[in-house]
């Protein structure tokens, strides 16, 4: 018989549970499942609970779309800009979360980029939800990454490929210590170009 998964969790996260279990005298797994559930499950309430207003007449598809825009964009408030969101390295690299990026082609006669980005820790950290003007074209090479775009999260393992839609909000989350990706930008996002160390 196999043994059960257990996730690895952070310290502080070990923390929070045993506080909680202490506030509501439920079982860790009991808690850890509910909150992983409430997080999958999260955005797709709140397209049902939008979609549910359109049927009924509350709201046409037209608000709702502007009420969804609007919250997203009270979301990433602080976050639009790649520029804020990542460290240069003296490795001519950038690092963001728990990942290390960098550029492999930069043409900005042609108006496109391409970065590899590789996980550097065990944290296994998502890039902060942002967006960019173009399109970005993701290959995962090896491991796997969970994908959220606009609140909606999808996993894609090695060899696959994902489009993120220029515009939308969206983090990458490696799931794996050995998750490597290449990304293809549309329009070259500067905060992921080095040079001689400095972004």
């Amino acid at each position: 018989m196999a043994s059960p998964k257990h996730l690895v969790l952070d310290e502080d996260v070990h923390r929070a549970l045993r506080k909680r279990k202490a506030e509501t005298g439920l079982n860790v797994r009991v808690i850890g499942n509910c909150a992983l559930r409430a997080t999958l499950e999260g955005p797709l309430l709140s397209e049902a609970i939008g979609q549910l207003l359109v049927d009924k007449g509350a709201l046409t598809d037209k608000e709702f779309q502007a009420i969804r825009e609007e919250a997203m964009g009270g979301i990433c408030s602080e976050a639009r800009n790649v520029d804020h969101l990542v460290r240069p390295t003296k490795r001519a690299t950038v690092t963001t979360g728990s990942w290390e990026i960098r550029e492999l082609v930069l043409d900005l006669e042609e108006s496109y980029q391409v970065v590899e980005a590789w996980v550097k820790d065990r944290r296994l950290r998502p890039i902060t939800l942002h967006r960019h003007e173009g399109d970005e074209y993701l290959v995962v090479l090896a491991g796997a990454i969970m994908a959220t775009i606009d609140l909606e999260a999808r996993i894609v393992k090695a060899p696959d490929n994902l489009l993120l839609p220029g515009g939308a909000f969206h983090s990458i989350t490696p799931l794996a210590k050995e998750t490597r990706l290449i990304g293809v930008l549309s329009s070259p996002e500067m905060g992921f170009h080095v040079a001689n160390g400095k972004s």
